[in-house]
């Protein structure tokens, strides 16, 4: 009897929750649609009665254009975010497909549908619900435009009669953030698609929705490189606040330090790199051509100047900011670029001896100081130095100098002394031998003429 009692109470809580789950829509019947013309996968498929014709194009192998990448020519390869490569056959259906003229047959009426207005801008109208029997045409591009510069989408579109300006410019998703709207220039290709005329379209005082597009058409949106224009310095090492300051058409080196705090207690601003970093991009064709040269082939001026570029910071200006901070800005003191850049070593009261001295290494530095005290202060030359081979490589410069008795030097420079040249005592033997018997035979001969 209990059990009995058990079933009936968990027969009717099986009942009472079946009822309070949300029914589930009732299996919608099939259709059967044809896919026929430019797709992959021509044939007739089995869709729901709900389905719309992005699923048949979907089925029959047309990628759904989501993503483009734009190839070298702009025509525009649309792909789905699930494909991650594409065959060479997909990629001839990718790239001319006439998406915009998808044709829809039901019985003895036809209706084309652009079927990028659904993908870029949600027009469902432009994809229908379909029905059993309908049959999809999809051609072969055979007439495009194409919109290129700043616009989200650029690329190579298919053409449509009656087109306007506004119209690519919804299926490109319209214009960048810095794109110049008063200067569109539109190139049209004249009868014999060779020659065209350059028509330029304000946006400001036209509306895209007034421009006609003809078959063929370039349009070009140009860059307003005026707008949210971000010059900036970079500034680096030992100052107060380093980083990134962005400056407009007038901030000069003074107000830049100013806004970093100027140098900590261990920058050193003598020393300072203060350069432009786009020009040290720049390419050297000269320097170039002399790195691959071998330096015999070098006349002596192409020698020198090989050395000094390897020396010397490229895009650096001629500028002593130290003099600008003692200033406060009189002096040194240029209007800044975009991207200068400005990098405070820290300093070191330090002067560098190195070569063919007893100990070389730093020296502390002391004002007033020529280079020989500090020769001296490394313990003296070896008995390896080269005569009259000493030379003082300048800090801020990076040249070479050959020093006087006068020469000062300050932190950061370095003295070096060169070492003797070896020769081997054969070979100067046969070289001086040589030469005596060429200015002897000169002299007979001489000798001979005369008499």
């Amino acid at each position: 009897m209990k059990s009995k009692v058990i079933c009936i109470i968990l027969l009717s809580l099986s009942v009472f929750i079946a009822a309070q789950v949300p029914t589930t829509y009732a299996p919608t019947s099939l259709i059967s649609v044809n896919v026929t013309g430019f797709v992959d996968s021509p044939g007739t498929y089995q869709l729901s009665s709900i389905s719309r014709l992005s699923d048949a194009l979907k089925l029959a192998g047309t990628p759904s254009p989501i993503i483009l990448e734009k190839g070298p020519t702009y025509i525009p390869r649309l792909y789905s975010s699930e494909e991650k490569s594409v065959s060479p056959k997909d990629s001839l259906f990718l790239n001319f497909q006439a998406l915009r003229s998808v044709k829809l047959t039901r019985g003895k009426e036809t209706k084309t549908y652009d079927y990028m207005k659904f993908v870029r801008m949600g027009d469902l109208e432009q994809n229908p619900i379909l029905r059993d029997g309908d049959v999809i045409n999809v051609g072969a591009v055979h007439t495009t435009v194409t919109i290129v510069g700043e616009v989200y989408y650029p690329g190579e579109y298919e053409y449509i009669a009656g087109d306007r300006l506004s119209d690519l410019l919804n299926l490109a998703q319209g214009f960048t953030l810095s794109a110049d709207r008063k200067i569109v220039n539109i190139y049209r290709y004249k009868e014999n698609l060779k020659d065209f005329d350059l028509i330029t379209v304000d946006l400001r005082t036209h509306k895209p929705e007034d421009i006609i597009i003809y078959p063929y058409d370039r349009i070009t949106i140009n860059r307003d490189t005026e707008y949210r224009r971000g010059w900036n310095i970079i500034v680096e090492g030992n100052v107060k606040s380093p980083g990134k300051y962005y400056i407009g058409d007038n901030t000069t080196l003074y107000d830049i330090l100013l806004l970093c705090g100027g140098p900590n207690s261990r920058g050193d601003l003598r020393n300072a790199i203060y350069a432009n970093l786009p020009n040290t991009e720049k390419v050297d064709p000269e320097f170039e051509r002399l790195k691959k040269m071998d330096i015999t082939q070098m006349s002596i001026i192409e020698y020198h100047y090989l050395q000094n570029r390897l020396r010397q910071f490229p895009g650096r200006y001629s500028i002593d900011v130290s003099r600008t901070w003692e200033s406060k800005g009189s002096e040194c003191n240029p209007v800044l670029q975009d991207g200068d850049y400005l990098y405070v070593p820290l300093k070191m009261d330090m002067v560098a001896v190195t070569g063919q001295v007893v100990n070389p290494g730093l020296i502390p530095w002391v004002e007033g100081k020529t280079w020989d005290y500090y020769v001296k202060s490394a313990g003296g030359y070896t008995n390896n130095k080269s005569f009259n081979g000493v030379r003082i490589i300048d800090a801020q410069s990076g040249n070479w100098v050959r020093p006087s008795s006068k020469t000062v030097l300050y932190p950061g420079d370095t003295v070096f002394v060169a070492a003797k040249t070896e020769y081997d005592a054969w070979t100067r033997f046969k070289d001086i031998m040589l030469i005596t018997t060429q200015i002897m035979t000169i002299i007979l001969g001489i000798h001979t003429l005369a008499n």
